[in-house]
């Protein structure tokens, strides 16, 4: 729209020399001994257009144009009042000033040259006055200069209008592009590329504070953690700021907050490549694409929301049904077994004591593992933060056993996704079992580390270790290790020496995985 409104200025400067010299060349060639007088008047409009164009400040166009306006009365004054062919120009004047100026500025203006122009007639008389069939053929010029300018301005406003509308159909198709996307990193870049094209910028950045750990591009990244460094967090509202890119040059940014429930939900940068920044409308047109993106991030948060309490029910429901079921039957199974153990002749308790007693403890490890498993599936770890559920995990899992356990994290988290978390729990709970079943180790170290793009889970200990060759990949649980991490589109690593301890790296990404498993 700026650009708009400096199109229409541009022609009504246009508009204005051309009606300037029309009526200049008709009364030089009525004049008989005014030629001075014309002369110096065409000499103070080329100071006035050159000042104008090159050297004033816009913030004093209203001194300019209190200047044109003057000169432009007096010469009304000097031409015939009311019919004077210099309304015209007079008319265009105070149309400019009206593009230019304040409204109560505009109507203080208008004010002014009302009174004026009933007070100068009576110092200064008609002198210039021009032949009727001279007036008519410059009325005639006036009306075809007159008709060709609303020509061009229609032509300008019909280009203009189209511009728009093509601004706005874009956001329509962005709209229902956007609906079909969930990864914010797909989200930004759509939302990037429809930024430049319409506003013309040469860059734009998406930068979500809630989602930014699922978007692998570096770049976002970059200006990410410059803004975070900013405190961007606390941006209410859009301006101007100044931040170097990766390669070292300082640039200002028009930054536009998405802020949504009081919370703040990111910001959208904008190369400016004016002092002023953005226009009006394109202000507007960014804030309908904000509030585009907010509420499509709303609509995946509120369907995130529902999958994880579904997923959550779920597992109740199964620790429930495994509690009621299989739990219960492996206890009265134990119970009959230690029955027929009691009630058993001492020859034939001689001869099956063994293998009733391998029985028993095999129960026993069955209902230990159904145990953890009806613990693991009631704990509402997806509710909390990862690495706190890791911590109350390995706290469970060696309470009374004799190792030293080394917990460390690093990376920063707000949200994940729950096949994902799973993973990452499920992985160093069955490292740290085997740990404890068979490393016979007195240290076991833990870390799981979060960057932008994936988790790395290492389970370190320095028991008796093994031979990686010699063991069926069936053992220890390697077989569901790898499969839950190759689920997730991750990979797993087993590292060991006899006598030197084990170490299982598990490495799981962050952005190839489905939202909803």
């Amino acid at each position: 729209m700026s650009d708009f409104l400096k199109e229409i200025r541009l022609y009504l400067f246009i508009y204005q020399w051309f009606i300037f010299l029309s009526i200049f060349l008709f009364y030089l060639k009525a004049a008989d001994h005014h030629y001075g007088f014309f002369y110096v008047l065409i000499g103070l409009y080329l100071v006035y257009t050159l000042i104008f164009c090159y050297a004033y400040p816009r913030k004093s166009w209203l001194l300019l144009g209190l200047f044109d306006l003057s000169i432009a009365l007096y010469i009304i004054v000097q031409t015939g009042k009311w019919n004077s062919p210099f309304m015209l120009y007079a008319y265009t004047t105070l149309l400019w000033l009206g593009l230019v100026v304040r409204t109560d500025r505009f109507v203080t203006v208008v004010l002014l040259f009302l009174v004026a122009y009933f007070i100068l007639p009576a110092i200064f008389p008609n002198e210039l006055l021009l032949p009727s069939p001279l007036l008519d053929q410059l009325r005639f010029m006036l009306d075809v200069i007159t008709w060709s300018g609303l020509a061009f301005l229609f032509v300008a406003v019909l280009k203009n209008t189209k511009k728009l509308y093509g601004s706005f159909f874009r956001l329509c198709l962005f709209q229902n592009r956007l609906a079909q996307l969930e990864q914010p990193a797909e989200v930004c870049e759509l939302t990037e590329k429809l930024v430049k094209r319409v506003l013309g910028s040469r860059h734009a950045h998406l930068c979500l504070f809630q989602e930014w750990e699922l978007d692998g591009d570096w770049r976002r990244q970059f200006f990410l953690h410059s803004l975070l460094e900013a405190g961007a967090e606390s941006f209410d509202k859009p301006g101007t700021i100044r931040l170097t890119d990766f390669m070292g040059k300082e640039s200002a940014y028009f930054s536009f907050p998405l802020w949504f429930e009081q919370q703040s939900w990111g910001v959208l940068l904008v190369q400016s490549e004016k002092r002023e920044g953005p226009s009006r409308w394109q202000q507007l047109w960014l804030k309908m694409v904000t509030a585009i993106v907010i509420h499509q991030r709303k609509q995946i948060r509120r369907q995130y929301d529902q999958a994880r309490t579904l997923h959550q029910e779920m597992q109740k429901k199964l620790a429930q049904d495994m509690h009621d079921g299989l739990a219960q039957q492996l206890f009265f199974l134990s119970a009959q077994l230690f029955q027929i153990k009691q009630s058993l002749p001492p020859d034939w308790s001689e001869r099956l004591g063994s293998k009733i007693e391998q029985m028993e403890q095999r129960i026993q490890w069955c209902h230990g593992e159904v145990r953890s498993t009806i613990t693991h599936l009631r704990d509402n770890r997806h509710s909390s933060h990862i690495f706190d559920a890791v911590e109350q995990l390995l706290k469970r899992m060696t309470l009374g056993a004799d190792i030293h356990v080394d917990y460390s994290t690093r990376g920063r988290i707000t949200e994940e996704h729950l096949p994902v978390m799973d993973a990452v729990y499920r992985i160093v709970e069955e490292a740290t079992a085997n740990v404890l079943k068979h490393a016979k180790a007195s240290v076991l170290q833990v870390s799981v580390d979060a960057s932008p793009v994936q988790y790395t889970v290492r389970v370190k200990d320095n028991g008796i270790g093994f031979l990686i060759e010699t063991v069926k990949q069936e053992r220890y649980g390697v077989m569901g290790m790898r499969e839950r991490v190759a689920k997730a589109g991750g990979t797993l690593h087993i590292l060991s020496k006899p006598n030197e301890g084990t170490e299982i790296v598990a490495i799981i990404p962050r952005k190839a995985v489905e939202m909803y498993g």
